[in-house]
């Protein structure tokens, strides 16, 4: 009898559905003639308090610090009790031989199975399933390519090593600023933790920058070089002299008087170049990236986009795993890709300039970590009965996943640079010979092409 644990109910599910055959439900799994599959509700067990590691740290004492909280002490995570008590069992079985960890694929979901595992003494050999894209195909053929579990064990130790010492950290120094303060009257605590003391700080400091902010105009400068009928704009490049705060000009006076000492004097072209340049389309996203996109273009918090993608993912199974740190894709994936982009083209109304045999830097299992990018899967939901959204998250992993597929954006760009006296100019300018993947993404040009050229009037 082999037991499946996933990491939640819904992959439960879909590893049932997967697997198929006739499995009967029972309160906290699944069961078949030959095959168990029961799951968590990710962390439902966690460490004990500090007292139960050393009775003195019941007290708050600066001389019992720093705590000393491992090796790792576990406790049934009180909500999650029941379902722990259920696992257990099933682990102990003794028809159980096999054990099959279907944790996300990431540090955190490796944990959170394996100290299940743990916590219940399991001495039965364990498999590892890796479920990225919840569709069933592939599922199906995750569950087809079980790996061995000790070869996760250093994913597993990150995890733990994180967990143990955000514990050792965040309850130590908790303490020690909190123990000071309240002999000095202060009634509350003082809570300090890994991440959140840091934000705080880069908060606070951010706010007292502002507050203390003072405006001050700096300068630069713009000459005007004429050219036969033309006139060449180009911007000032401050030199060696020059004298500049924090690479500022802030002195008008010299700022004029260098102008003025440079007005009706002669130029020359030090050096011009027009090269021919491409734009590569952008990677796939990441979680952080497409929440930084998502938060640019349509105002939604980091938490609205992480939510968004966790429904997406698992009710509506339009993406693969959402968590992801990676904003590349295997070989494999691009093997994949005739069928999602067929699959995506019901989506869009205009057509599509993608060509599968397109292979963009993005795909390189070399740079893929624990998970791929962000990208659709051949479930494409029926847009317009998702939320406004759900549509905007799943219209912008469709879209730049469809980009690594169309032609890169081409330009010409010609750069220019003057001397003047003993000043520099310069001048750029771009022309767009292919908007390339730009014109899909509706991206407005950045440049113009005029060289910032000036008809003389």
């Amino acid at each position: 009898m082999k037991l499946f644990i996933a990491e939640k109910p819904a992959v439960a599910n879909d590893i049932v559905k997967a697997l198929g055959g006739n499995f009967t439900r029972h309160d906290g799994w699944f069961e078949s003639d030959n095959t168990i599959v029961t799951n968590c509700f990710g962390h439902i067990i966690e460490s004990q308090p500090p007292e139960n590691y050393n009775p003195e740290y019941k007290e708050w004492k600066i001389e019992t610090l720093p705590l000393r909280l491992y090796p790792v002490k576990y406790q049934p995570v009180e909500s999650a009790a029941k379902q722990v008590k259920t696992i257990i069992e099933l682990i102990r079985r003794a028809d159980v031989t096999e054990i099959i960890h279907a944790g996300d694929p990431d540090d955190e979901g490796q944990l959170l199975v394996d100290e299940v595992l743990e916590y219940a003494g399991n001495t039965k050999p364990v498999k590892r399933v890796l479920i990225n894209d919840n569709t069933l195909p592939a599922v199906k053929k995750a569950l087809a390519n079980p790996k061995n579990n000790r070869d996760f064990r250093g994913l597993y130790l990150k995890a733990l090593a994180r967990s143990v010492a955000d514990a050792i950290y965040g309850l130590s120094m908790t303490r020690a600023y909190t123990i000071p303060a309240r002999a000095k009257g202060y009634k509350g605590t003082l809570s300090v933790g890994r991440v959140q003391t840091p934000i705080l700080g880069l908060i606070v400091n951010r706010t007292r920058a502002n507050k203390n902010h003072k405006s001050s105009f700096y300068y630069t400068m713009t000459g005007h070089f004429q050219r036969g009928v033309d006139v060449i704009r180009a911007n000032w490049k401050p030199g060696e002299f020059a004298p500049l705060t924090d690479r500022k000009l802030l002195d008008k006076a010299w700022a004029n008087g260098a102008a003025a000492s440079l007005a009706g004097k002669p130029a020359t072209v030090e050096a011009a170049a027009t090269d021919d340049k491409k734009t590569a389309a952008p990677l796939p996203f990441n979680l952080v990236r497409l929440q930084q996109y998502m938060n640019k273009k349509f105002k939604m918090t980091a938490q609205q986009t992480l939510d968004i993608t966790q429904q997406l993912r698992e009710k509506y199974k339009a993406i693969t795993y959402n968590r992801s740190d990676c904003s590349y894709l295997s070989d494999e994936q691009f093997s994949e890709a005739p069928q999602v982009l067929d699959a995506l083209k019901s989506v869009f109304d205009q057509p599509l300039d993608v060509d599968s045999t397109r292979k963009s830097k993005a795909f390189n299992s070399a740079k893929v970590t624990a998970h791929t990018a962000i990208i659709p899967t051949v479930n494409v939901p029926d847009v317009n009965a998702l939320s406004s959204d759900e549509r905007n998250v799943y219209l912008a992993i469709a879209q730049h996943y469809l980009v690594q597929f169309m032609p890169e954006k081409t330009y010409q760009e010609v750069s220019v640079a003057i001397q003047c006296g003993d000043e520099s100019f310069y001048a750029r300018a771009r022309k767009t010979t292919d908007s390339g993947f730009e014109a899909f993404l509706g991206e407005p040009p950045r440049e113009s092409w005029r060289l910032n050229f000036l008809r003389k009037r």
